[in-house]
């Protein structure tokens, strides 16, 4: 997923170079595994020192690994060692021992088939006993993360400078082999310092990614490489505090490198995408090794001489790289044959996103009903606008009925995102709360912004590569911190969930969120009671669908009433219509439409929980009858709408039947329209408008 910020900055340290580093200590780990495992097992012949040097850089980069790969991980569990344990318990300790005991069983097995190959393995009861209790294995980078979370947050409120101290003195007398540590115990001991480091040294640790530059890497980068000559040279490397001094310059060139790397144009993407992956790789990659291994390594030691000489300089990075593929394979097939439960605990519930990655939604969304809808008009009344109820003659004319149109491309922020926006962030800010994270394709991100610059808080919104300039630049002009992160929801989410977790905001979710949900539907009900005002009460309601928040703030804003509510999906995108015919929430891969907006891979839980048994059907329309509800809304009514609003229209205008229908006393039946935002291109404005209006709208 490329994340960047807005204008090609690169992100906010926090953010992408985070998973660069990641990304990057995953492949020097599985390229070490690969060198002392595998390359240097294979009898070269070659006559050249060329595998001794593969041996000596992987030697050097000891240091580095995995005390970066754990200071990054304490960075990103800072905020959940505040949390309950109850809270934290779960996806912090729970999951990461699950996911130890069931990959060394699985390990275990595998690596049975492999006698011959070098890494530890239980052969009897009494080793696996040990291996998962006090002795971890190969895998114990999980062991020791729930290890040290459970440290850190039973010795929370001990400071910092005694924490850090302690576990820097076990780090130090654990590299001069005084402890007893067989397995990987000595790993656990050493690296607990680096992980507490992340924990409370997050704000320095991220500055100091934040300001990087060449001058500090390349200063960083010598330091390091003297600190490993003077330690080589003096045979220092068991000497008490020496290699954990190597290893704290090791981890501040590896922020500096990694916040570099970030700001590459091909590098930074790509290791940002392996680093949200590194579970996969982590789990799966030893066994993949071993049968390589054991496939390519007498093959490889029969090739001819020249063959060989050639060979034996770039076949650790040729097998690192085919280890990577074939893990990274192997985790997807995992997870689209519906095996999660080997890459998380059973009980989480996920959707697949078309791409057969997994994203988990809310397992047990709390359903609001009309008087949270009620009380949202309450509070938001005099905090957004209270915007007009349209009406036009030709319109009626067109669509058989009389149509009132709701013009929410007039409220703040230009959409009715405002009302869930304001919702939410107040409510937020009341809490205590000082930030936001937000996530959608401009609308939302928009009001969050501006909700969150009214209550004073910091924003931070995540948006897609390709979203419209007009919605990112008024993101901004909120004074909103702007990322960019991929084109599908799904790689947007993963993208504010990460910067959630590690700036400590909540996340304010763009349609699965009770008090956004309540907030959209205000729009509706201040629709319905104008309605009745004027004497034509509902019949029909027409709101379009992105993620659902919008529709189902309109179900619960008609319920209890004989309005029937119907929604609006651009051809190609309509999960809501899936979904709605299988049962559950279902995914689609979005088609390219005008309504940008309503573009979302899945409708969320809490959207279709409340909307399922309350929603009378979904119009599906295309980009041509978009426009020509665009054009209509603009030179019928002068009133400029994005296509995301005017679908609504188009669906309204294309419910067939609707007004044939007998109503009470014989009236013409009333249909509300919910125009949902305003944000449009002015360029497309000019081509939508320049193209050839419709004969009945002409007329």
């Amino acid at each position: 997923m490329p994340t960047r910020t807005e204008g090609n900055v690169p992100p906010d340290g926090r953010v992408l170079w985070a998973d660069v580093a990641k990304g990057a200590c995953i492949v020097l780990v599985v390229l070490w595994h690969v060198v002392v495992k595998d390359y240097l097992r294979v009898d070269w012949r070659v006559g050249l020192p060329v595998p001794g040097a593969w041996g000596l850089l992987g030697e050097q980069l000891l240091p580095l690994r995995m005390p970066l790969f754990f200071a990054l991980s304490g960075i990103f569990a800072a905020n959940a060692v505040a949390r309950p344990w109850r809270v934290a318990g779960r996806p912090r300790i729970a999951r990461n021992l699950y996911l130890y005991a069931i990959w060394l069983l699985i390990h275990t097995a595998l690596l049975a088939s492999a006698p011959d190959f070098p890494t530890d393995r239980a052969t009897d009861s009494g080793e696996l006993l040990a291996q998962l209790t006090v002795t971890p294995s190969n895998l114990w980078y999980l062991y020791a993360l729930a290890f040290y979370f459970a440290i850190a947050k039973a010795l929370r409120r001990v400071h910092p400078a005694m924490l850090l101290t302690a576990a820097g003195a076990l780090s130090a007398v654990a590299a001069t082999g005084l402890l007893d540590s067989p397995g990987n115990r000595g790993q656990v001991y050493q690296n607990l310092v680096f992980f507490l480091a992340g924990v409370h040294l997050r704000p320095y640790l991220t500055r100091w990614a934040d300001g990087t530059s060449t001058r500090r890497l390349a200063g960083s980068g010598a330091a390091y490489a003297i600190g490993l000559a003077a330690m080589a040279l003096a045979g220092a490397q068991r000497w008490p505090g020496v290699y954990l001094l190597v290893s704290v310059i090791a981890v501040a060139f590896g922020l500096t490198a990694a916040a570099r790397l970030a700001r590459h144009r091909l590098a930074g993407p790509a290791l940002a995408r392996l680093g949200r992956r590194t579970l996969g790789v982590y789990v799966i990659h030893m066994p993949v090794l071993a049968l390589l291994d054991r496939l390519l390594a007498a093959p490889v030691a029969d090739l001819p001489g020249p063959a060989r000489a050639l060979l034996v300089t770039v076949y650790p990075v040729l097998l690192t790289a085919l280890v990577l593929a074939l893990s990274l394979a192997a985790h997807r097939c995992l997870t689209a044959l519906g095996a999660h439960w080997l890459f998380d605990l059973p009980r989480r519930r996920a959707h697949s996103n078309p791409e057969g990655e997994t994203m988990p939604r809310i397992d047990a969304p709390v359903l609001p009903d009309r008087t949270h809808v009620e009380e949202a008009a309450r509070v938001l009344s005099g905090r957004v606008v209270r915007t007009p109820v349209l009406h036009s003659p030709a319109i009626d004319r067109l669509a058989g009925a009389r149509i009132l149109l709701k013009a929410e491309n007039l409220q703040d922020g230009g959409s009715y995102k405002m009302r869930g926006a304001m919702l939410a962030v107040g409510r937020l800010a009341a809490a205590g709360h000082t930030g936001v994270v937000a996530q959608s394709t401009g609308n939302h991100a928009v009001a969050v912004a501006l909700a969150a610059r009214r209550h004073g808080l910091a924003a931070t919104v995540v948006l897609p590569e390709d979203a419209a300039p007009v919605k990112v630049d008024r993101a901004r002009a909120a004074g909103a911190r702007v990322v960019r992160a991929g084109t599908t929801v799904e790689e947007r989410l993963a993208g504010a969930r990460r910067i959630a977790e590690v700036e400590g905001h909540p996340l304010v979710d763009a349609y699965d969120h009770p008090d956004v949900v309540a907030g959209q539907g205000s729009a509706s009900l201040e629709l319905i009671e104008e309605a009745a005002r004027r004497g034509t009460p509902l019949d029909a309601l027409v709101v379009p669908v992105g993620g659902g928040g919008g529709i189902a703030g309109a179900c619960l804003a008609a319920a209890g009433t004989p309005i029937e509510v119907y929604g609006v999906e651009p051809v190609g995108c309509d999960s809501l219509a899936r979904s709605l015919a299988a049962g559950r929430p279902t995914p689609v891969a979005p088609a390219p439409s005008l309504a940008d907006g309503l573009r979302p891979g899945c409708v969320g839980d809490l959207p279709f929980a409340v909307a399922r048994n309350r929603v009378r059907g979904v119009v599906r329309v295309d980009d041509d009858a978009i426009a020509e509800a665009f054009r209509l809304l603009l030179l019928d009514l002068k009133v400029l709408v994005e296509p995301s609003g005017a679908a609504a229209l188009a669906g309204a205008l294309r419910l067939g039947g609707m007004a044939s229908r007998p109503t009470d006393g014989g009236r013409q039946m009333t249909v509300g329209v919910v125009l949902t935002g305003g944000n449009v291109e002015a360029d497309l404005v000019a081509r939508l408008a320049g193209d050839r209006m419709t004969v009945g709208v002409a007329a």
